[in-house]
């Protein structure tokens, strides 16, 4: 990361706490999470794609600099959304326990979710090892995806698969 560029980080994060505006403020009103803007703050460049940059940019008063453009994307590999309630999760129940298979995306260029723009893992939440096909970590057993829905969880689960299959036919 250049000065130029930890520049500009600092001067958005500082902007924002002028304008007395919280981290979810200014995500809620640029369109993207919270955690986007926390990573963007500590000068992480691939926090956010360059259209949200420039939005956050403007709700801030912060001119950027004329070449703000992200270097060509390192392949990525297998990555997945850890949004439980993401359609690019496949819920299921086994026992009563609400397990999802998460799809892989593997484009190689994205960072965030196709479907909700969530960021991508590409490790295990809890050990950290390389994600495998399957919902849960072979090295340790932790599910992937982590969502506890209210009532009850294989009705949820049917209702979601539904869902999923309607969004499915419209593409």
């Amino acid at each position: 990361m250049t000065s130029k560029t930890s520049d500009l980080f600092r001067q958005l994060r500082d902007a924002r706490r002028t304008k007395g505006l919280t981290q979810s403020a200014l995500a809620a009103e640029a369109g993207c999470k919270q955690s986007a803007v926390s990573m963007l703050e500590l000068g992480k460049t691939d926090a956010v794609n360059t259209e949200t940059l420039a939005r956050i940019a403007g709700i801030l008063g912060v001119q950027l600099p004329k070449d703000t453009s992200n270097p060509p994307p390192k392949p990525l590999g297998k990555r997945f959304c850890p949004q439980g309630e993401c359609p690019s999760n496949i819920p299921f129940s086994v026992n009563g326990e609400l397990l999802f298979h998460p799809r892989q995306q593997a484009d190689n260029t994205g960072l965030h979710c196709r479907y909700c723009g969530e960021v991508l893992e590409s490790t295990c939440p809890n050990c950290g090892a390389a994600i495998n096909e399957g919902a849960c970590c072979t090295a340790c057993g932790h599910s992937y995806v982590q969502h506890t829905p209210e009532g009850n969880r294989e009705l949820w689960a049917a209702e979601q698969r539904k869902n999923i299959a309607e969004l499915k036919s419209l593409f």
